[in-house]
């Protein structure tokens, strides 16, 4: 089982979004892919914002009660692949890891999206989150579409 793991600031919304509907689409399909989120300032007294499990339920995601989980030495280690929201986190991640450069990418560009950021949407009206769940939905769908073709799958 290959472990994925998506990563944003304070893993309430962008990173949660991404790693529960990963999973979905992953179950969906049977595929060997285990996805994670965590935060590299995520505190586990800081809500979700109500609109995040709304989203995922309108996706067939089940009810979540998600808590903030803080990005870990152990997280990075046992992951195959880290997926970052933006730059930022990306070079954040390089320079706490850099032995970890290898399987570090942002979310679009391991999409192949290019190398645009994910706006975090916290503290932000509901359409702004449906906007930014509408680019992380292009960005796993195609993220899980390459995992199936990689060798990461196959390993």
């Amino acid at each position: 089982m290959k472990k994925i793991l998506f990563v944003c600031t304070g893993n309430t919304c962008r990173s949660v979004l991404a790693h529960r509907y990963a999973a979905k689409l992953a179950a969906d399909e049977k595929l060997p892919l285990k996805f994670s989120s965590a935060g590299l300032a995520a505190h586990k007294d800081i809500p979700q914002p109500p609109i995040v499990a709304s989203l995922l339920a309108e996706e067939g995601v089940k009810k979540l009660k998600h808590i903030p989980v803080a990005l870990t030495e152990e997280l990075v280690k046992s992951s195959d692949l880290i997926l970052p929201m933006t730059a930022g986190h990306k070079a954040r991640l390089l320079a706490l890891h850099p032995r970890a450069a290898k399987k570090i990418l942002t979310l679009t560009e391991y999409a192949g999206l290019g190398d645009g950021d994910i706006a975090d949407p916290y503290g932000r009206d509901d359409l702004f989150y449906r906007e930014i769940f509408r680019l992380i939905k292009s960005a796993v769908k195609a993220a899980v579409e390459k995992l199936k073709k990689s060798r990461i799958i196959r390993q």
